[in-house]
């Protein structure tokens, strides 16, 4: 009845994050990412027996998306998952297609199990493919030797004919996730990244922070986490000098250089420039091999890079931001959600050089 309907849609918006209060606020009070919390919660609420989730996590805090994991395992329909969210999808599915060349490849397990069979099947295929070349030369070379001779012409022939029928074995395609892109800085940063002292941050009368203080050091490498709306973009802002604490002190150590990335920083972009330009300009060394394999990373590839900024979707917009991060030569940098607007080679491209990075992040 309507009211077992009532208590499950307040149960499912509240496993998504929503406070008893806000459930009998207006709709159009609540941001972007909050109404597709609704959106979300509607469809949940409607129980179907096939479920399309195309990118559900994406303005999820941790919180809502473990909620949502635990919701999707009792789930009694099926589930089809676009993610690149890969804890998620490991805690949520038993199957993975991977949408490769034309094809659709399934694989019957998580994504984990994906990534080692996928491993597998390319070393088997390898070496079927190798073993087909190597075969294929040797007749070749049969043919071109005997073709004229009155004795073997007629197995050349019929080695020429078993050319023509064989089924040729695909070569592996070289896999972009190994374009890896080394971070390089010039300048060693002293012991003492940044110290923040006291520092209190209000907006008129909603306080974020107070009394807070924050130390980093050289190497540090910092996850921060936190529901939404609990001021982690704050922290962040603060951090990198784009906001002024209400209160307190905030220093930057000695010969520290930092790059902050983050939705927001996309007006930083110059609109008439082509990307291949932006890259440029970023005060980078590299040639422009080097930078379109690192845009190639980003998904990038051929003329992409000469188009002009003003032409991109915001999504477009914010990995070309991420590329100039991650080729400029900071030794401290600021990533807010660097993985929302990427496909999962380019997440596990951003994790290989983040493993390998050895100044110091949050």
């Amino acid at each position: 009845g309507g009211y077992t309907m009532q208590s499950k849609a307040e149960e499912i918006l509240e496993g998504l994050g929503f406070s008893t209060d806000d459930l009998q606020k207006p709709l159009k009070t609540f941001s972007g990412g909050w109404r597709m919390r609704v959106m979300l919660a509607k469809i949940l609420l409607q129980q179907p027996s096939l479920l399309l989730l195309d990118e559900p996590t994406n303005h999820l805090d941790l919180p809502s998306i473990k909620w949502i994991e635990t919701y999707l395992a009792s789930y009694e329909g099926a589930v089809i998952i676009v993610s690149h969210d890969r804890e998620f999808l490991d805690g949520t599915t038993n199957t993975t297609v991977e949408v490769s060349g034309g094809k659709l490849n399934p694989y019957a397990g998580n994504y984990s199990f994906y990534q080692e069979e996928k491993v597998l099947r390319t070393e088997i295929q390898q070496g079927a493919y190798d073993n087909q070349q190597a075969a294929i030369k040797q007749a070749e070379r049969f043919i071109e030797r005997f073709k004229a001779s009155a004795s073997k012409a007629k197995q050349a022939q019929s080695r020429v004919k078993a050319l023509d029928k064989l089924e040729r074995i695909e070569a592996v395609a070289p896999d972009a996730a190994r374009v890896n892109f080394k971070f390089t800085f010039s300048q060693q940063p002293g012991r003492h990244i940044l110290r923040m002292e006291h520092v209190s941050k209000s907006y008129a009368e909603k306080l974020i922070f107070r009394d807070t203080n924050v130390h980093i050091e050289r190497g540090d490498k910092i996850a921060l986490i936190g529901a939404n709306g609990k001021g982690k973009s704050t922290l962040m802002r603060l951090v990198a000098g784009a906001e002024t604490p209400t209160a307190g002190k905030h220093q930057l150590g000695h010969n520290v250089i930092m790059a902050f990335y983050a939705q927001h920083q996309l007006e930083s972009l110059t609109v008439d420039n082509e990307i291949i330009q932006e890259m440029n300009e970023a005060g980078s060394k590299r040639n422009e091999m080097e930078l379109r394999g690192v845009l190639g990373s980003f998904l990038f590839t051929g003329d992409d890079v000469y188009k002009k900024i003003k032409v991109l979707s915001g999504g477009e917009k914010s990995r070309v931001a991420l590329a100039k991060t991650l080729i400029s030569e900071a030794n401290f940098l600021l990533l807010d959600e660097p993985t929302n607007h990427l496909d999962m080679q380019s997440v596990n491209i951003l994790i290989q050089a983040l493993e390998q990075y050895e100044g110091t992040f949050i």
